[in-house]
């Protein structure tokens, strides 16, 4: 299952599974993960899974800010819109959440096609 795990120096205190199409990140209770922090906006961003269009059975993950005032950082860098990777860190405000795809066992394998003479 593809989820948000809410971390605070190394310790898991929440996980947020992404079992939605769409899911909103704001300080208003209407989102979907609603964030007490007044460095959130009320409606700070949002996270659309939808099926892979390269990989049969994979979901892709986007984040996009919805023109927050104190940004969406992934990884350390201010962001609009990226598509999510499994480890990535997000920090939006105070909250430090790891993106967790679910899928890192099943693309382990790699084949090599050699084609012969």
């Amino acid at each position: 299952m593809t989820k948000l795990v809410l971390t605070h120096e190394g310790v898991n205190l929440r996980t947020y599974e992404l079992d939605k199409d769409e899911l909103t990140i704001g300080r208003k209770t209407d989102n979907d993960i609603q964030l007490d922090d007044a460095a959130v906006s009320s409606s700070h961003a949002v996270i659309r899974v939808s099926e892979s269009d390269y990989l049969e059975g994979h979901k892709d993950v986007t984040l996009e800010d919805l023109g927050s005032t104190n940004g969406t950082f992934v990884n350390g860098m201010n962001t609009q819109k990226i598509l999510l990777k499994h480890g990535d860190v997000i920090r939006i405000g105070k909250h430090q959440f790891t993106f967790d795809s679910g899928q890192v066992a099943d693309l382990a394998a790699t084949a090599i096609y050699i084609p012969e003479n």
